[in-house]
């Protein structure tokens, strides 16, 4: 029934008519107008994307962060990975302000409302292994010089997609880790029953290249990340739950 269920969810998503970002045209001066203008919570004032009956108007301010690191990169030709996209507003957000980049995005849901040429998007469950790994086969030969994490932010989903996605990193290019702390803020996105750290604290010990007790990052996997991780910063946004965090690869 599932499948069936997301066959049909499928079909509906690839006859609906999207937004081609390739045929508008549209005057901003920054990433943040961008974000804004999407409605994409890395803004810094969008309405609720997640609430259409919610008049709220808030956002992380995340673009500030994205622009220290990458607007020297601005009109470089590289791939770019999001992960969780919800309507697709950040990549499209990203499609314009990185014109000669890639941008790939994947999500669970078949609510991505946008299109262009160098735009891609996968349909992808992380959590169903056959979904993950029909992923790898399609992206096994690509590098990406950003790699974001916006997912679900349940802790064990942002420590699995740490170690299976890194490696993906160019070399001295950034994995990025939104809403880092929500599983502490959230109960429910807490699914570990204190068996894992905080992504915070793992973070902390990756830092430090100590290691740690962890049922989902053995000792191999601790020893790739400490051997391949340059720095780690960490930056808090414009909210309690604004939290991101820049893993540079060697």
């Amino acid at each position: 029934m599932k499948k069936i269920t997301k066959l049909y969810k499928k079909i509906v998503f690839n006859i609906k008519k999207k937004t081609d970002l390739d045929k508008i045209k549209i005057d901003y001066k920054s990433l943040n107008d961008l974000f804004n203008y999407f409605g994409t919570d890395k803004g810094t004032s969008v309405k609720n994307p997640y609430d259409k009956n919610s008049n709220e108007i808030f956002g992380h301010g995340f673009a500030k962060f994205y622009e220290k690191y990458f607007d020297s990169k601005k009109d470089d030709n590289f791939n770019l990975l999001e992960i969780g996209t919800w309507e697709g507003g950040s990549s499209a957000s990203f499609n314009l302000y990185f014109p000669n980049a890639q941008i790939y995005g994947l999500d669970r849901n078949f609510k991505f409302k946008y299109k262009a040429k160098k735009l891609r998007y996968f349909n992808c469950d992380l959590t169903n292994n056959s979904d993950f790994k029909n992923l790898q086969e399609k992206i096994k030969n690509k590098q990406f010089k950003i790699i974001i994490d916006d997912g679900s932010h349940i802790l064990s989903h942002i420590i699995k997609n740490l170690i299976s996605f890194f490696k993906y990193v160019e070399s001295g290019s950034y994995y990025v880790i939104e809403d880092f702390n929500a599983p502490e803020y959230y109960n429910y996105l807490n699914d570990s029953k204190d068996s894992e750290l905080f992504i915070k604290n793992i973070l902390l010990n990756l830092k430090e290249k100590k290691s740690f007790k962890s049922n989902l990052l053995n000792e191999q996997d601790q020893k790739y990340l400490f051997e391949n991780i340059s720095s780690i910063d960490i930056y808090k946004g414009d909210t309690q739950f604004s939290d991101i965090a820049f893993l540079k690869k060697i």
